[in-house]
């Protein structure tokens, strides 16, 4: 098909050949792993090829995000805590919080949260009283990429743990969740 707008033809052409790569503007995102963080309230937020371990393996875009190096992982955080994400996940793949895991740029979450829908740059996000219980990491552009945020009361604090990723083997049966 033939455009008479020139410049435009150049710019539709180059949209098209990036919208379906993992990240091509972000190559170290994709392929260097993100060491943890040093705080507890402090979270490194990368993207790359999702492999078995992620809970969306098989799902949306090949690729997804991981935090501080492990696939999918799954956060326990506090209401009423600060929290910071130290997010490059390439210029593609807008990291925000979700009410569902789909992502795509739905279900919003907004309260508590700065700096919603980066690339690159830190999000802090505090969980009020009204956060629901469970919430997603998601990509404005992409399906499933994200994992799990279980929100918690800190009366619950010291019994909650941090669950294991989905794709672990079960070690009482052998079989994976």
């Amino acid at each position: 098909m033939q455009f008479q707008f020139k410049g435009y033809s150049v710019f539709l052409a180059a949209s098209l050949l990036l919208g379906n790569t993992i990240s091509a503007f972000a190559e170290d995102a994709a392929t260097s792993p993100a060491q943890p963080s040093s705080s507890p309230n402090e979270f490194n937020v990368t993207t790359v090829m999702k492999d078995k371990t992620h809970p969306h393996f098989g799902e949306g875009i090949e690729a997804g995000y991981a935090i501080d190096g492990e696939q999918g992982r799954t956060l326990t955080l506090v209401r009423g805590k600060s929290y910071t994400f130290h997010v490059d996940t390439g210029v593609t793949h807008d990291f925000y919080f979700a009410t569902k895991p789909k992502g795509w740029g739905m279900d919003t979450l907004t309260t508590g949260i700065k700096g919603q829908f980066t690339y690159k740059g830190d999000v802090t996000f505090t969980p009020a009283a009204e956060t629901p219980d469970v919430i997603y990491t998601a990509c404005r552009n992409h399906k499933f990429m994200g994992g799990e945020v279980r929100i918690i009361n800190a009366e619950a604090e010291g019994s909650a743990q941090e669950a294991a990723p989905a794709a672990e083997a079960n070690p009482s049966t052998g079989s994976s969740h």
